[in-house]
């Protein structure tokens, strides 16, 4: 075959490929994510938050003191009393007014069961119409109800009298005590007590954060208190919104180890947020 034939049949194959060059493909050198997505990096996000225990419990009361069974640093079993009190003023007149309600509704149900009976008697002599005769039935059945009521009025303000100490809800440790023999208990507490549920973290981030801390991040927590120590720990919930109040995200931080901590530290916790991956656009 000559060069001629050579040179011609290599024009003609240009021609049929319209002159284009010919496709080249490149590999990417870049190593691709499990979805084909390239990483950004993780943020790391900070706040001041205050040690509680897993398991913590205010405790409150109603009367005077008579007795603080327990102290501070104190390891109590469920149901030990903690706080004896006496009934207050205000929970025995509840009492009293309870009883002279249910005695003067009870008057009242039996003369409203005695009426009845007389006009029974008369609507069958013929002497009362069907509407007096249920007028009284309507009114014997309303004192039945009262008398009811009056009954748990009372049954009421006996159980708020008996309630005369203040108990451990669970085994635990007492933190911290502030009430004295002979003081009125009443709105404010008397006892907080703390179990063996570990320690957690209650954290509140920028509305910003939404999406990117999920349940799982790794955390960890540092406190003045105790200077150069750390403490690990994960997220554990993530609240689905914003709180109306503060207009923060609620986070929960459970630390792993609490081995030196105490309920009331306060310190700083920072969360890593994890992988991001881009989003197509």
């Amino acid at each position: 075959m000559s060069d001629r034939f050579i040179l011609c049949a290599a024009l003609l194959a240009a021609c049929a490929c319209g002159g284009r060059e010919p496709a080249v493909v490149r590999a990417s050198t870049q190593p691709l994510q499990e979805n084909g997505s390239a990483d950004l990096e993780a943020p790391v996000i900070s706040a001041s938050v205050r040690v509680e225990a897993g398991d913590e419990a205010l405790l409150f009361g109603s009367g005077r003191i008579t007795g603080v069974f327990v102290e501070e640093g104190d390891y109590v079993t469920a149901g030990q009393v903690l706080v004896g009190l006496s009934g207050d003023a205000m929970v025995d007149g509840a009492v009293a007014a309870g009883i002279s309600g249910v005695e003067s509704a009870r008057v009242e149900a039996s003369n409203a069961e005695a009426t009845y009976e007389r006009c029974r008697e008369l609507f069958e002599a013929g002497a009362l119409s069907s509407e007096q005769l249920e007028g009284a039935e309507t009114a014997m059945l309303a004192s039945r109800s009262a008398l009811q009521a009056a009954r748990s009025n009372l049954y009421g303000a006996l159980s708020g009298r008996s309630a005369s100490t203040v108990d451990a809800p669970f085994d635990g440790v007492v933190g911290r005590v502030w009430a004295s023999e002979g003081m009125m208990a009443g709105n404010e507490p008397l006892v907080m007590f703390t179990g063996g549920g570990g320690f957690v973290l209650r954290a509140l981030l920028p509305e910003r954060n939404i999406g990117i801390v999920a349940v799982g991040a790794p955390a960890v927590f540092e406190t003045s208190s105790l200077p150069g120590e750390s403490f690990n720990g994960r997220v554990t919930s993530v609240s689905p919104g914003i709180d109306p109040v503060t207009g923060l995200l609620p986070v929960t931080v459970a630390l792993e180890d609490g081995n030196g901590l105490i309920p009331g530290l306060y310190g700083t916790v920072r969360i890593n947020a994890g992988r991001r991956e881009a989003r197509g656009e």
